[in-house]
């Protein structure tokens, strides 16, 4: 069976084939009243953010922000925080829920594929850690973001989903935002090495989810007022 296409349920053995998109794959998952209920047992996440302080000749502008951010994770969630640093720069922030680590990563063809070689490094790192060992889910989020009431946001939305996404997202382009997102731990490795492969991480993440077919369910937007670091774009609501 082609797995480009769905087939969606009209009556009693009726199937209408539709194409393999984002947006079918929620309208399959509502109309066949197939999505997870909330469980008992909830998800048990953390929180992996990803940073990059010397890039741009915007070390000290993203060295304040970047502690501003950590220290909100810090202090507005009980999660355990992780931190990556791609640049080799240390940043003197101690908290018994935060790991800091950092690395010197030669520039790369794509920050996409600078982003998935940069969390790769930490997940090795922290391979053995008890925290890491027992959660079930990874919020990765880049580290120039807070997204406020984030816990509660988690701890209400559907359980033992796949992934957990932002709502910006395009089936005509074939591209899901990844500012942050959610994934199933034993799923997150296997996605970043398409990226290191290919790069594009916004379309390889659509591709990722729609080729395995990953359920899903969508969270936020959060009130932002920090402009991407790339393109500089500022999105209202992530």
């Amino acid at each position: 069976m082609n797995s480009n296409f769905l087939f969606l349920t009209r009556g009693r053995n009726k199937k209408i084939k539709i194409k393999r998109t984002l947006h079918n794959i929620n309208r399959i998952h509502n109309n066949n009243n197939n999505i997870h209920n909330l469980s008992l047992n909830k998800n048990k996440w953390i929180v992996i953010l990803t940073t990059a302080v010397n890039i741009n000749n915007e070390s000290e502008y993203r060295k304040k922000l970047y502690k501003k951010q950590i220290s909100n994770w810090l202090r507005y969630t009980n999660h355990y925080i992780y931190v990556i640093e791609s640049t080799g720069v240390y940043l003197n922030i101690t908290h018994e829920r935060l790991k800091y680590v950092s690395f010197y990563l030669p520039k790369l063809a794509s920050s996409s594929q600078s982003e998935a070689v940069s969390i790769l490094h930490i997940l090795n790192n922290i391979k053995n850690d008890p925290v890491y060992m027992e959660c079930t889910h990874i919020l990765k989020v880049t580290g120039r973001y807070f997204l406020q009431n984030i816990s509660n946001v988690l701890n209400n939305s559907i359980q033992d989903m796949d992934v957990y996404l932002q709502h910006h997202f395009n089936d005509i382009i074939r591209s899901q935002n990844t500012e942050y997102f959610g994934i199933r731990k034993t799923l997150l490795e296997k996605f970043l090495l398409t990226v290191v492969k290919e790069g594009l991480i916004e379309h390889k993440f659509y591709e990722f989810i729609v080729k395995n077919k990953l359920s899903f369910a969508r969270i936020g937007p959060f009130i932002n007022n920090i402009a991407r670091g790339g393109d500089k774009q500022l999105i209202r609501y992530l």
